[in-house]
């Protein structure tokens, strides 16, 4: 896949969710790593926002598959709960280390400890995010003259400026065939009401990945977006995930629902990829040759 091959805030796409045929079976995110191909045994991955949701999923499964993990967040308490499950997932080394990725001292530093400690680095997940109802706010997506400019501009710092933050520490130390993949979502290139800034910060992933993955072919290190592809029960709608009365009655996923994409992207059977979106359900009722082709 041609890094050039990214335009108009997004580049090739697999999937459109809503379109998936058998979307329990792409929704259930209960699909094993014993289930795929790929072997990250000897691989440095890591995951941004580890200590929960999407992050966490992610880093168990990506410890399943055999990698080695580095778990960055800012608990540290939740960070050595994740760090215990990966050990017993099989990881081949474990770090965890206190990270804001909002505060680029603490990326950069936290990147070197990656290298230095586990050997090098191979693939990273940007997955820290924020939405309103994470900070406090009355909803995941509120209309744009009711966010406070505060709640604001943390979600822009935490889901864009973060990413950016987590490429700049990352791309310099990235070894060449490594993969770069940033956790967005179709609202940021599907703009309708609601949306919000959780949908303008989404738009600047988009668009960062975009660059990224032009100005890093020739570093042969790859950018691509992966989106669970619909509600997932995480802290983003709050502290106690998706309010019962929405699980009731709406397709919800589980934070496993993008492991097999995950590892997909982070394995070599992803080598050439670039610039694309990929949703996790399609992926999930798919095949990796298909999704291949698509791309392709």
């Amino acid at each position: 896949m041609r890094a050039d091959a990214f335009s108009g805030g997004q580049g090739p796409v697999a999937g459109d969710p809503a379109k998936v045929e058998n979307r329990s079976v792409a929704m259930r995110g209960r699909i094993e790593v014993s289930e795929m191909m790929q072997d990250l045994s000897g691989k440095v991955v890591a995951v941004t926002g580890a200590s929960r949701g999407i992050g966490e999923a992610m880093a168990v499964g990506l410890s399943g598959a055999g990698a080695s993990v580095a778990l960055l967040a800012r608990t540290g308490v939740d960070l050595e709960r994740v760090a215990a499950r990966c050990r017993e997932a099989g990881a081949g080394n474990v770090l965890a280390v206190v990270t804001d990725v909002t505060v680029e001292e603490e990326v950069q530093a936290a990147f070197e400890r990656v290298v230095d400690e586990l050997g090098g680095l191979d693939v990273v997940f940007a997955n820290a995010g924020v939405a309103a109802s994470s900070l406090g706010g009355s909803g995941r997506m509120t209309r744009l003259e009711l966010y406070s400019a505060d709640v604001a501009m943390r979600i822009l710092e935490v889901n864009t400026l973060g990413v950016w933050l987590t490429m700049k520490a990352a791309f310099p130390r990235m070894h060449r065939g490594g993969s770069f993949i940033a956790i967005s979502s179709e609202i940021g290139s599907r703009p309708r009401a609601g949306g919000g800034i959780l949908a303008v910060s989404k738009a600047g992933v988009n668009a960062l990945v975009g660059i990224a993955s032009a100005e890093q072919a020739e570093n042969g290190i790859r950018v691509n977006m992966l989106s669970p592809g619909g509600m997932v029960d995480t802290h983003l709608f709050g502290p106690n995930g998706l309010p019962a009365a929405m699980k009731a009655r709406l397709p919800v996923a589980e934070p496993e629902v993008v492991v097999p994409a995950a590892v997909w992207l982070a394995s070599d059977d992803s080598a050439g990829v670039s610039g694309a979106f990929l949703s996790a359900p399609h992926f999930n009722a798919s095949t990796p040759e298909a999704v291949r082709a698509e791309l392709g």
